[in-house]
């Protein structure tokens, strides 16, 4: 629509501009102004994401991070979570809610967003509001974890957060 509007006053401009009399033995000059628009359609994104969202099972007990967040490092203009995608690793995506005691399976909770299964998290704007210039968001995470006999680091799931430009 902006381009339309744009090539309609540029038409206007033209015609007017070709609409000026010009006599044999008269000499006429004149100015016809050249308007630049530069129009910015594409908000650039600066952001921070968590590297990791670790979990640990410490005697039984899930410990998670406390300092995870996503921040918004550009100067101007707010951005906001799209979708949140939970993915199997090593483990299997379990539902948060009914968690069932399953060998090798992971259900998560971000910002109170719980997982069923693997794939998209139903998430709600109150979970993840737009995050203005210079400020974070914080992501509240939580696990439930029946992995076995894991001794050693693995990547149980990856979470994939998809961030546009707000509004």
């Amino acid at each position: 629509m902006k381009k339309r509007m744009i090539s309609l006053v540029c038409s206007l401009v033209l015609a007017f501009s070709l609409a000026v009399p010009a006599f044999a033995k008269e000499v006429k000059q004149t100015e016809v102004p050249v308007t630049l628009t530069v129009i910015n359609a594409a908000q650039k994104i600066s952001v921070t994401v968590p590297a990791a969202l670790p979990v640990s099972v410490v005697e039984g007990t899930v410990v998670t991070a406390t300092n995870a967040a996503i921040t918004n490092n550009a100067e101007t203009g707010s951005i906001h979570v799209v979708a949140v995608e939970v993915r199997p690793g090593a483990l299997e995506i379990g539902n948060f809610g009914a968690f069932e005691n399953r060998r090798n399976t992971i259900a998560l909770s971000l910002n109170d967003c719980t997982t069923t299964q693997a794939g998209e998290l139903p998430i709600t704007k109150e979970a993840f509001p737009d995050i203005e210039a210079g400020k974070s968001l914080p992501i509240r995470y939580d696990a439930k974890v029946s992995a076995g006999n894991a001794d050693k680091a693995v990547t149980a799931a990856t979470v994939i957060f998809t961030i546009a430009a707000a509004g």
